[in-house]
């Protein structure tokens, strides 16, 4: 890259005939979700999708062409300053799929724009104060002359550093400082923080006979010659890196004359940071298709556009995943798999590479910057065609897309809540297969409620898979039963004096699969040690005085119990008394993971526990030591949250309980029953996935619920139709669309206004304009009220297309707009 040489003074100008336009996303730090037009001086040469430098009021900004043009209606139009880049850094799809972007989730358009580039890619505008002159008498305000002598004493810095150094400074100060002779403000652009890692090597420049020549004559005149050294060893070892000459003495004097000799050259080569580095595929041909599988490709291949598979857990959907791959690529095209955990990441990659080897990469936010740029641009020139990863995978810069894999499509990590765009990979990856002409494929055993409806309207295709299948070590497939699922009633537990977390039946089973060398799953949607604690004297309930919900419980030591919040961090010792009356009874209630780890070493004395959650899940290639020692045996009982549930093929596994399967089924939200059925299912579907038979145990206190009878009997068609049923009947989708608008603001008084205020004018916008809808619901606090120190509002807008009504308000820099939101608490 380059950088402009002038900073934003080209004025405006009138076009002229002949003159061409191009259409520009600028990296403006504003919402803006149009791009912003810039005429093309005489003899720059630029190309849709490259990388520009523009003047933005006062500054230089970075931005990409979006298109070309011969002709605008504006009266005045300022020209782009440079080209970034000589090639194109988007081609024709992904600025198709940005602007699309753009307008479905009222995103700024660089947000959009800037999912598509490499990691660390964007430069962002900064100020830099220089001196010029620090007269003998110093200005007579104070902050005038702190300010001057720090750049005095600092030279030229960033207007960052300086109000660090002496505090809050002003562009209009420093712009009275420099018309006065006392400093220079420049607007420029800060180096990129993704780019190549480039290594100063050394070759030897002749023949090693030669060379060895010259040596022994360098020695004859000075036995410990350096030159002498090095030569000998460039003889042996005819490219090395600069820092291997300098273990042996050699200094860039040394290298100089060498160079100059014709002995040696010193050149730069770029080294590629790869995430697969140590990962040694072993080839392994694929499986021969069961019936089913074979039948289930065939109709998808069929199909050119978008297919639901839906598949019970095991029934081998990958398998057919890794031929739809194969077909692809023999037909000169790329492919994307999409994973909605980097935990299931390890395994896909396994799979991926035994088949794909060298042609596979991978794209998760695990993922150092320097590998994910790197990688962006292997795709990009075609070297890898074969990409896995989590949700953001998806914007790889594939060229030639054939087909796009959504593992486990109803999960809502496929939704980016924070920050901007806030969208959801399975629409973004249908927009660019459709731009692109792939087949797009959306696997699960427990579909999306809104898919499913989709594929029964027959807006797209659905192929099923209904039997569960184990392969065999000849290369065949044989059909295995799903897991025997028994739903305890804990009423009954505590009538019969069991007060334990875990039931009899489930401590039964995982006593057997102990003995019998098979490992466990305790299931628990929470992480910490207990939801709170609550003095049962006076009643007193620790909160967190920022966000307004209970403090849960984190056991960091034997020593060291916390009280935290898992919205904003804040933490506290847990008492050992009631901290408002004294009292003795100050204890947690309800059980998160930690408190189910300390119980299962209890029960199961022995064992080898682990507990996998996002508390221990943080570090890179913590999810590949996981699934390893997991494979390995190095793991009896694993206890975990959700990300136990999605996709994990382990064949030892033949126990799952889910220790309270309650948990999220009465929250106020239309998602709730959706999501306590497919968490069940999912984390049931874990066991018995070879010939070894599986059981799972569904502990809960509803035990008549539906969701739970229906995860427990493997019905999703009984849970569908119930639950389509309950959505036509509320108007929840798909039979509309809703937007969630929160607005938060530390003043309550305020934050309550303002929601009223845009509530307001939306439902006059929409009785203005002779509509019936949408529904405009609101303003209601937040389900929790107040985050961070600053209290939530929010309205919720439920229609067929309610996001165009918000064209008619004005919303400030403290609203959060998010288009079909995940939840809605």
């Amino acid at each position: 890259m380059t950088t402009p040489s002038m900073f934003g003074n080209d004025p405006a100008e009138a076009p002229t005939a002949g003159t061409r336009f191009a259409e520009v996303a600028v990296n403006a730090g504003q919402p803006a979700r149009r791009p912003f037009t810039y005429s093309i001086p005489d003899g720059l040469e630029v190309a849709v999708g490259q990388a520009v430098f523009v003047p933005f009021g006062p500054r230089i900004l970075q931005g990409v062409v979006m298109a070309l043009a011969d002709a605008t209606p504006l009266q005045a139009v300022r020209p782009i300053s440079a080209v970034a880049d000589p090639a194109p850094v988007l081609d024709g799809p992904h600025i198709a799929l940005a602007r699309w972007m753009s307008d479905e989730y009222l995103a700024p358009l660089w947000d959009c724009v800037a999912c598509c580039l490499p990691s660390g890619y964007g430069q962002k505008a900064v100020t830099m104060v220089s001196p010029v002159d620090i007269p003998p008498l110093l200005p007579a305000y104070p902050k005038d002359q702190r300010i001057l002598q720090y750049i005095a004493a600092n030279g030229r810095v960033s207007i960052e550093a300086l109000r660090e150094a002496v505090g809050q400074v002003s562009l209009t100060l420093l712009d009275r400082l420099q018309r006065d002779g006392h400093l220079t403000v420049a607007q420029g652009l800060a180096r990129p923080a993704g780019r190549p890692r480039m290594e100063r090597r050394v070759a030897l420049g002749a023949a090693p006979e030669a060379a060895l020549a010259q040596a022994d004559t360098l020695t004859e005149r000075n036995a410990k010659s350096v030159e002498a050294r090095l030569l000998r060893h460039l003889a042996a070892h005819p490219d090395v890196t600069l820092t291997e000459t300098r273990e042996l003495g050699a200094t860039p004097g040394h290298l100089r004359k060498l160079e100059a000799g014709g002995f040696l050259r010193e050149y730069e080569q770029q080294l590629e940071r790869d995430p697969l580095a140590d990962y040694r595929f072993e080839h392994r041909p694929p499986p021969v298709l069961s019936a089913d599988q074979a039948a289930a490709f065939e109709a998808i291949w069929a199909h050119p556009g978008t297919t639901l598979l839906h598949g019970v857990t095991g029934s081998g959907k990958t398998e057919v995943y890794l031929e739809l791959v194969r077909r692809t690529l023999e037909g000169g095209r790329a492919a994307i798999v999409l994973v909605p955990e980097i935990a299931l990441t390890p395994q896909a990659i396994r799979r991926y590479g035994e088949r794909f080897g060298e042609t596979l990469t991978v794209f998760h936010s695990q993922l150092s910057m320097g590998e994910l740029f790197d990688q962006w641009y292997r795709v990009q020139r075609g070297d890898a065609r074969v990409i896995v990863g989590s949700r953001s995978a998806i914007f790889a810069p594939v060229p030639n897309l054939g087909l796009v894999v959504l593992d486990e499509e109803h999960e809502w990590s496929y939704k980016q809540v924070d920050p901007q765009p806030r969208y959801h990979a399975r629409d973004a990856a249908e927009r660019l297969c459709g731009l692109t002409g792939a087949r797009l494929v959306l696997g699960s055993a427990t579909p999306d409620v809104v898919t499913y409806h989709r594929s029964e309207v027959g807006a797209i295709k659905r192929v099923e898979l209904l039997q569960r299948l184990s392969p065999g070590t000849d290369g065949a497939v044989s059909e295995v039963a799903l897991p025997t699922v028994t739903i305890v009633d804990m009423r009954e537990e505590l009538r019969g004096g069991n007060r334990s977390i875990f039931s009899q039946p489930l401590r039964r089973a995982v006593h057997a699969a102990l003995r019998q060398g098979e490992q466990s799953i305790l299931f628990v949607n929470r992480r910490g040690s207990a939801r709170f604690v609550l003095c049962r004297d006076c009643g007193y309930l620790p909160v967190c005085p920022s966000c307004e919900v209970a403090l849960s419980v984190d056991v960091q030591s034997p020593v060291s119990t916390m009280l935290v919040c898992h919205h904003c961090g804040r933490s506290r010792r847990l008492e050992d008394r009631c901290p408002k009356c004294d009292g003795r009874r100050y204890r947690p209630f309800g059980v998160g993971t930690q408190r189910v780890e300390q119980e299962a070493r209890a029960y199961f004395p022995g064992a080898r526990v682990a507990r996998w959650d996002s508390d221990v899940s943080g570090q890179k290639g913590s999810h590949e030591r996981m699934v390893q020692s997991l494979e390995s045996g190095e793991i009896d009982i694993l206890v975990g949250t959700q990300m136990l549930a999605k996709g994990l093929d382990l064949p030892e596994m033949t126990v799952v309980g889910v220790v309270d399967a309650d948990v999220g089924l009465s929250l106020p939200d239309y998602h709730s029953h959706e999501r306590t059925f497919q968490l069940l299912s999912q984390v049931a579907g874990r066991a018995g996935r070879r010939e070894k038979p599986g059981y799972v145990f569904i502990q809960t206190y509803e035990p008549e619920a539906g969701p739970i009878v229906a995860a427990a009997t493997h019905e999703y068609r009984a849970f569908y139709d119930d639950e389509i049923a309950h959505r036509r009947r509320a108007g929840y989708p798909p039979f509309n669309r809703l937007v969630r608008l929160i607005f938060r603001h530390a003043r309550q008084e305020h934050a309550l206004e303002e929601a009223a205020r845009v509530a307001n004018e939306l439902r006059i916008g929409r009785d203005a304009a002779g509509r019936a809808e949408p529904d405009v619901l609101g303003p209601t606090p937040a389900y929790i009220p107040r985050i961070r120190g600053e209290y939530r509002y929010q309205v919720l807008l439920r229609g067929r297309n309610p996001s165009r009504l918000l064209e008619l308000v004005r919303l400030g820099e403290h609203w959060h707009v998010e288009i079909d939101p995940p939840s809605l608490i």
